[in-house]
């Protein structure tokens, strides 16, 4: 039976996509102070509960969210108490067993357009990563972020707040982590130590970091593949299409409409804060197809027949040069990486990515790349690359088993 992946459309900048600082150290936009957090418990049916996170800090920053962008699965509306939660806050999801499992705690991390629930218990119908490793005796436990296209380096500093109120409940000295796709962007901004002067960041509190999908060098699928634009406009009260657009203005019936607002563009409302910070070029690696609709115009920035677009090059400097950024900070020499990337660009409903090899949205060289997280002295424990598309990589039992094996390790 085929599988509807539509949700993760939106992950990378309209195809699961993307998330804004600099180590071209563009000025961060917050100011200097503590950050803390406190726990609220809350009834869950899926999980064996689940806790509210509220970073305290007062300069933890407001982001803006669309409509669309809000949450819709009951039990995470109930346990935020809300559909549209601010920025600061996170849920923590404790799986079953958590209290009688053993060895190292492990936090999962999921992707944009994801909570904790989509991605990691119940992915399309199909046992999820959460549930297999809880039956075999892990403390699994599972973070929801309250935006879903929200800046990596806050996301982060979550991350961080979820892992410090892991080690309470289990006294554990270090987790692990495992992400996925735009998810690890944020946790390896944590384990890099890049941060916000009033963050606490990393705490030297990860033992093993297993990164699946993730756009390590970065991704330009929003910019190569401009025919995904005509399906983002206007807004649309569907959740699974709260993706960003590359264009801020185009033709509709004739009449040239204004797109600033459901666009990555920064200047245009800010709703895809996260999303600009995946961004990098990818032109010289792989060709642009010049059979989409105002391709070059749409890449390059300017006027096409039916389409403006600021380009590429401007959204990359409005998420601060982030990968960039990443590339320059690697991991803590303390971290032991695992990294799986897959090679079947086979995801059903979207417009897969087949300018170069990838797993359908993220392109096999960006997402197994590892060289510049171990330059600083963090071990690489295993690097795999399986035939399996970028969703199938949290969902495939063979996938599952091999996070299983790595964390026994």
């Amino acid at each position: 039976m085929r599988r509807s992946f539509l949700p993760f459309v939106g992950l990378f900048a309209t195809t699961l996509l993307l998330a804004a600082c600099g180590v071209h150290q563009a000025p961060l936009p917050w100011a200097t102070g503590a950050s803390a957090f406190a726990t609220e418990s809350a009834v869950a049916h899926h999980w064996a509960k689940i806790e509210l996170l509220t970073d305290s800090s007062p300069e933890f920053p407001t982001e803006h969210m669309r409509p669309n962008g809000r949450q819709t699965d009951p039990e995470i509306v109930q346990a935020f108490g809300t559909a549209m939660p601010p920025s600061r806050d996170a849920l923590l999801h404790f799986a079953k067993g958590w209290d009688t499992g053993h060895g190292t705690p492990v936090l999962l991390v999921h992707g944009a357009m994801e909570d904790a629930t989509s991605s990691w218990f119940d992915p399309h119908g199909h046992e999820g990563l959460a549930t297999y490793l809880a039956g075999k005796g892990f403390r699994v436990f599972a973070i929801t972020f309250a935006h879903r296209h929200g800046d990596n380096t806050l996301q982060a500093e979550q991350i961080a707040n979820a892992i410090a109120r892991i080690r309470a409940v289990t006294g554990a000295a270090q987790v692990d982590v495992v992400a996925h796709s735009k998810g690890c962007v944020a946790a390896r901004a944590l384990a890099s130590g890049i941060k916000a002067p009033w963050m606490k960041g990393y705490q030297h509190d990860i033992r093993r970091l297993v990164l699946i999908a993730g756009p390590e060098l970065g991704i330009d699928y929003t910019f190569r593949h401009s025919s995904v634009n005509f399906a983002l406009f206007p807004e649309h009260d569907q959740t699974l299409l709260n993706a960003p657009m590359s264009w801020t203005r185009m033709l509709v019936g004739g009449v040239w409409m204004d797109s600033g607002a459901d666009s990555i563009d920064t200047d245009h409302g800010n709703y895809f804060p996260g999303q600009c910070q995946l961004l990098a070029r990818w032109d010289k690696t792989y060709p642009l197809s010049e059979t989409e609709q105002d391709w070059y115009t749409t890449y390059y920035g300017g006027q096409g027949f039916v389409s403006f677009s600021e380009g590429i090059d401007k959204a990359i400097a409005q998420g601060g040069h982030y990968i960039d950024q990443l590339r320059a900070h690697p991991l803590d020499s303390g971290v032991q990486l695992a990294v799986l990337a897959g090679d079947s660009a086979t995801m059903p409903n979207i417009l897969n990515e087949t300018d170069g090899p990838s797993d359908g949205v993220v392109f096999v060289k960006s997402a197994s790349y590892t060289d510049d997280m171990t330059k600083g002295g963090a071990k690489l424990v295993e690097k795999t690359i399986m035939h399996l598309c970028h969703m199938d990589l949290i969902i495939d039992p063979q996938a599952h088993k091999w996070v299983a094996d790595v964390l026994s390790r």
